[in-house]
């Protein structure tokens, strides 16, 4: 076989026999196998979790209740306000994460070569890793919540309805974010290097978002105030916290305000998190640094 004859198999598109959901729970379970592997990261993840929910507990001794008087979730308790903060927070990066972190492993591993060269699509491999990474993710955000409520006797409210409307704005905080992390991941293919940009976007996320304190604070400071509310995350953690804190319902106007905003962000990042995706897999591929590092 001389050297064109070799070119043109590679170059050969071989149809895949497989369909695309196939390949997407290839890859899922495949790795949500290595999760379940690691017994002893579990068990110390699953520690730090109760230990962190302890310390902002003695951190809300601090807070004096009239504090947070007026911020539109009746008379609510710092901790159980906080506890939704930490909990989506930490949700939403786990997951988000997860994708560049799965692409740099891969790079590192020198493994990311071979998955290129089989039948399976890089969407499906991002897809599967993603699916991965949110039910993995839901394990450490229920412990943060049960946590709460069981150990720390958080006052939120827990019925059949508002868990269901919880789960939605969780979903709908994730699809809002989910290109963002596909846009890192193919920056990553390219550029090798991605943890500090991920990093940059959780803590200005975080801070603006008002995590740990109510985003009323940002008013004297017109730049951050503005800048809080073109942040998705804003809009996702006002509507939980008006559900778990009040019982409120997603026909309540403001949550359907924060719902529609979700929903507009969802369709404009995903699109472009793939086509960036699609330009850093094709740049690798035509310079041939896949196995590089």
């Amino acid at each position: 076989m001389d050297v064109e004859e070799l070119v043109r198999l590679l170059y050969e598109d071989i149809p895949r026999r497989s369909s695309e959901l196939t390949h997407i729970w290839a890859v899922f379970w495949a790795n949500f196998k290595i999760f379940l592997s690691y017994r002893s990261w579990v068990i110390t993840e699953t520690l730090s979790t109760v230990a962190s929910i302890a310390m902002y507990s003695f951190m809300g001794l601090q807070v004096a209740p009239d504090k947070l008087s007026g911020i539109g979730y009746g008379d609510v308790d710092w901790l159980a306000f906080a506890l939704i903060g930490v909990a989506t927070a930490n949700y939403l990066w786990m997951c988000i994460s997860r994708i560049s972190h799965s692409m740099l492993n891969e790079i590192r591993e020198g493994t990311l070569e071979y998955i290129v060269s089989t039948s399976i699509r890089m969407r499906s491999y991002i897809i599967g890793q993603s699916i991965r990474g949110f039910l993995v993710s839901g394990y450490f955000m229920a412990g943060v919540i049960l946590v709460g409520l069981f150990l720390l006797k958080v006052p939120l409210v827990v019925t059949f309805e508002t868990i269901l409307s919880f789960l939605m704005i969780i979903t709908l905080m994730v699809g809002s974010y989910v290109g963002i992390g596909v846009m890192i991941a193919g920056i990553i293919l390219v550029y090798k290097r991605g943890d500090p940009l991920t990093f940059l976007f959780a803590s200005i996320t975080e801070f603006l978002g008002g995590v740990l304190f109510p985003i009323g604070y940002l008013r004297s400071y017109p730049l951050l105030w503005s800048l809080a509310w073109l942040m998705p995350y804003t809009y996702a953690l006002d509507a939980a916290r008006y559900i778990l804190l009040v019982g409120g319902s997603l026909t309540s106007p403001s949550i359907l305000n924060d719902i529609i905003i979700l929903v507009v962000y969802t369709f404009i990042t995903i699109p472009i998190g793939f086509k960036v995706f699609k330009w850093g897999y094709n740049r690798i591929r035509a310079e041939g640094t896949t196995a590089t590092y």
